[in-house]
């Protein structure tokens, strides 16, 4: 945590969005159990780092865990996110990274 920003670094990768979700929910509500959930519109950056050999992914299914696990913890719903962006690259290492904020109006 950054003052309201959550930034996070998820070290595994799965083809398969259900134990991806599992795994990041797992995370929040072991380190985050006393987080609030708050209101407001939010931002959403979802970067998904992959190797030659990493299993495929779809860049939606990947999002809507993230989503799915950030939601109760982070804001109330997931449709309280009005500005997301995901995207897959090539890594040296299999990983996302999450980062999310209130969404800043004053700067758009």
């Amino acid at each position: 945590m950054t003052g309201d920003s959550l930034h996070l670094r998820v070290d595994a990768q799965t083809s398969q969005s259900g134990r991806f979700k599992a795994l990041i929910g797992e995370f929040f509500y072991t380190e985050f159990k006393r987080v609030r959930p708050k209101y407001g519109a939010y931002e959403v950056e979802i970067r998904i780092e992959r190797t030659e050999n990493s299993p495929v992914q779809d860049v939606e299914n990947v999002a809507r865990a993230v989503l799915d696990a950030l939601t109760g913890c982070v804001f109330h719903d997931d449709s309280q996110v009005e500005k997301l962006m995901v995207e897959k690259v090539l890594s040296d290492r299999a990983r996302v990274r999450v980062k999310a904020r209130p969404l800043n109006r004053e700067a758009a």
